[in-house]
């Protein structure tokens, strides 16, 4: 099975499971936590290296019903609901219902971190037509400086759990 995650995550070219340098600051706050956001979402993709398919879809920490890919699914969402579509406005979309954390099988790992992906590019896309760090969302109306602390906390949170979940799929502590 691990061979046939290795052939899926590889066919993801964006993804780099190699260690990331902190950002320094730099005096731009905006600047600083598109960076902070940036560095938490690698550090959150770094959660999959290493999993074959069975691990990243397992609940892996019984009798929670919580998996490193319903972690994925669940950055998707919130990567929705905070900067695709609250800052760039648009339909808001509900991409698994309540199934977010606790959903995803072997099956669905190309298309989950494949839809995650692209959420995060449609976020980038937001981000960047707001003019000021006070600019309004055009989803939510929250500003875009406590729309990016407000994601960098989820991802903070979420990685966390998914290095845990991680540790009880591999079975091992492996950094």
């Amino acid at each position: 099975m691990r061979e046939t995650v290795v052939v899926i995550l590889h066919s993801l070219d964006s993804l780099d499971f190699g260690p990331a340098e902190q950002p320094k600051p730099t005096g731009d706050p905006r600047g600083d936590l598109v960076a902070w956001l940036g560095y938490q979402r690698h550090e959150f993709l770094r959660k999959l290296r290493d999993l074959d398919a069975d691990q990243l879809a397992a609940w892996s920490v019984p009798p929670v019903q919580l998996s490193v890919l319903g972690l994925v699914r669940h950055m998707r969402q919130m990567e929705h609901v905070y900067l695709a579509w609250g800052l760039g406005g648009g339909k808001r979309t509900e991409y698994y219902g309540e199934d977010d954390y606790a959903g995803g099988r072997p099956e669905t790992i190309e298309d989950d971190i494949r839809g995650y992906l692209a959420e995060v590019s449609r976020s980038d896309a937001a981000i960047a037509a707001l003019a000021t760090y006070d600019s309004p969302g055009l989803g939510h109306g929250q500003p875009l400086g406590y729309t990016l602390i407000k994601i960098v906390h989820e991802y903070t949170l979420h990685s966390g759990q998914a290095h845990m979940l991680r540790f009880a799929a591999l079975g091992e502590l492996r950094r």
